[in-house]
């Protein structure tokens, strides 16, 4: 990278502050992913991948990594020591002023917010930078799901067994995309009627809340599994067992394959909105909310946060007459 001088002196100064990780890039035109910037950025994620506390996804911190060049590259930050609370709530202007969602603005608020931090504890930026408010969401109304009625229609309308297989484990079981993509054969215990998502280190793949969860096979699920995963190796993966891991973030894309389903079905559904109609269907049947969130693998406040609404009427306030 070009040091920006003539002067020997200060070159050679330049040159010691890039080596000590300080010196933040010059953003010039065409310069996308300067080496000191990047230093700096992956040296925070690096030490959140291998945190021992819920340590970050590799697939989290590639995206997080472009938030926060980002973010360098629009304040013209150039060292470390230069980001503060006023430049990054200025930050936050801007992208609203360019049309960002209140939800985008948000989520990068709490990207932000974590690698300010680290940089406060490493003593890179001074503590006043943390003094800044992550701005607020948008006001959700109830988020979309499937009625459990059509869930049924949805499922027995698929003539393709891998389908059915994602939709099942969607709508059936609350896994997410990833979940549903790498869940070996040996996840389901079909003779105990049971399916045990795993944190699989050897092969790089963690589940997003970090712990194992065992989640009850519905008898329909169970059913369909006897004849799908005949024949396949146990430690195979259940879907698509030929398809191996590429530089994609999935290893394999079902994106097209399912929402072809749904239109044809005449249900308006996302592949996420599969394990929210999981949770929205069991608490609206009076499943209780810590059992879901055990099954879903969030936290019972997430859960009750999310889908309380839905739960039946108590009847115990009868009891007053």
């Amino acid at each position: 990278m070009s040091l920006k001088t003539e002067d020997v002196s200060e070159a050679l100064q330049a040159i010691k502050r890039i080596q000590a990780g300080e010196l933040i890039a010059r953003w010039d035109k065409g310069e996308a992913t300067p080496t000191a910037a990047s230093k700096v950025v992956d040296n925070y994620l690096e030490a959140a991948q291998h945190r021992a506390k819920k340590p970050m996804r590799a697939r989290t911190a590639k995206r997080i990594r472009y938030t926060l060049l980002d973010f360098l590259k629009d304040t013209g930050i150039q060292s470390a020591h230069e980001i503060t609370g006023a430049k990054i709530e200025g930050w936050f202007a801007k992208l609203k002023a360019e049309g960002k969602s209140r939800d985008t603005v948000h989520k990068y608020g709490m990207t932000l917010k974590p690698f300010v931090r680290y940089l406060v504890e490493k003593r890179q930026v001074n503590q006043p930078a943390l003094n800044w408010e992550i701005p607020e969401a948008g006001k959700h109304g109830r988020k979309n799901w499937v009625r459990l009625e059509d869930v049924d229609r949805v499922i027995a309308a698929s003539t393709d067994p891998d389908l059915t297989f994602i939709l099942y484990c969607g709508f059936k079981a609350g896994l997410r995309r990833s979940e549903t993509l790498n869940a070996k054969v040996n996840w389901f215990d079909l003779g105990a009627g049971l399916l045990h998502a795993q944190n699989m280190p050897e092969e790089g793949y963690a589940l997003k809340d970090s712990d194992n969860r065992t989640i009850p096979l519905s008898p329909s699920f169970k059913e369909f599994l006897t004849g799908y995963l005949a024949g396949k190796a146990s430690n195979g993966y259940a879907l698509r067992p030929e398809k191996a891991n590429g530089k994609n973030d999935y290893r394999y894309d079902f994106k097209r394959l399912v929402y072809t389903h749904f239109k044809r079905c005449g249900v308006t559904c996302t592949i996420h909105d599969m394990r929210r109609s999981f949770a929205s269907n069991l608490v609206s049947r009076n499943q209780s909310i810590y059992k879901v969130a055990k099954w879903l693998g969030d936290g019972v406040a997430v859960v009750e946060k999310s889908y309380g609404h839905l739960a039946p009427a108590d009847s115990g306030i009868d009891v007053l007459g």
